[in-house]
């Protein structure tokens, strides 16, 4: 009688979950990818565990209800992660979104990457990612991701066109003197098919903070396009201040796919206004993809500095760079490196 009792409280927490999983989807994902590198700066050497060599190690959940009529909610939760140290956290500070989608689009709600920042990242041979990435995150202070914000997506049934506006509020009060300190806005319109994807976004972001340029404003555009096994892309962004400053970035890059292998290449040029102070940055790196989860990578970066600058070569992970020499006794040295890693999703 107990087994009958007991078979028959499981099939109905079977059918109740069923019924369930029926509307709600919820996945649990990450990427585990950890290498060694080499850097170098001038007279200065450091050898280290680094991650985020080829995809940005994370933790994440994510889910989607149906709620019928075309329309569905979403959450989406993402943790950074320090596979060499075991840290940093289940914070979310990668993206925690919430959203409500439609035949209207999406418009979501939470912390996400800023409208200004995909075109770099995602038109870049080494996808924001390792020694091999650009340099452009490091410019004038343009935001990477932004918090408090509420965005408009696009929908996706519109021929390949897609886009979005963002505005992420400071939530500084009115009678602050700091109050538009955080303001955000942005916006991003893009067009992909087969083979072509082209984009392009503006964005500005406000200080009112003394230490802080009271506005720093960022555009770029960028293409794609696939040729069989190779893709070629480029793009170029600027940012310019309310203090004068300005840099303009450009990037030439290309992938090549061959089996299991993937070649990847990039050349970015970065000048500052009315400064000799500008940089340079040459990466080349291999992917062997064991299987569709794991794959092995090697990148080798070498940056030119000229003048005053002293940009550097550094992996994620690679803390306390350089520490001696002081870097301002460095300025316009070379700086290279080579790194060796494993990544793995799930």
């Amino acid at each position: 009688m107990k087994k009958t009792c007991f078979a028959l409280s499981f099939m109905g927490l079977a059918m109740v979950s069923s019924g369930v999983a029926a509307q709600t989807q919820v996945t649990l994902f990450g990427v585990v990818d950890l290498g060694i590198a080499h850097v170098s700066h001038g007279n200065a050497r450091l050898t280290a565990l680094s991650y985020s060599g080829n995809s940005h190690a994370r933790l994440g959940f994510r889910g989607t209800e149906d709620l019928g009529g075309g329309m569905s909610a979403s959450f989406w939760l993402e943790s950074a992660l320090a596979p060499d140290t075991g840290g940093t956290g289940l914070n979310f500070q990668r993206r925690s979104t919430v959203s409500l989608s439609g035949g209207f689009g999406e418009v979501r709600l939470g912390r996400d990457m800023s409208a200004t920042n995909l075109n770099p990242s995602w038109f870049d041979p080494f996808q924001g990612t390792g020694i091999g990435q650009p340099t452009v995150y490091s410019m004038l202070g343009a935001p990477i991701r932004v918090s408090n914000a509420l965005a408009y997506l696009l929908p996706r049934q519109l021929g390949g066109w897609y886009g979005q506006v963002q505005y992420a509020f400071g939530e500084e009060p009115s009678n602050s003197a700091n109050r538009r300190n955080n303001n955000y806005e942005g916006a991003r319109l893009g067009f992909a098919d087969d083979a072509l994807n082209v984009a392009a976004a503006v964005g500005r972001r406000h200080s009112g903070t003394a230490t802080a340029a009271a506005q720093v404003k960022a555009a770029n555009v960028a293409a794609s396009y696939r040729i069989g096994p190779v893709t070629p892309m480029a793009f170029w962004a600027r940012e310019e201040d309310s203090r004068g400053a300005r840099i303009d970035a450009w990037l030439f890059g290309a992938s090549l796919r061959h089996g299991v292998g993937e070649w990847r290449a990039a050349y970015s040029h970065y000048d500052r206004s009315h400064s000799g102070d500008d940089w340079s940055k040459l990466a080349l790196g291999y992917v062997h993809h064991l299987s569709k989860r794991t794959a092995l990578y090697g990148t080798y970066a070498h940056i030119r500095n000229r003048g005053a600058s002293a940009q550097l070569v550094s992996g994620t992970g690679v803390a306390d760079w350089p520490t001696t020499p002081p870097l301002a006794s460095q300025a316009g040295a070379r700086s290279q490196g080579v790194e060796l890693g494993i990544r793995h999703n799930f």
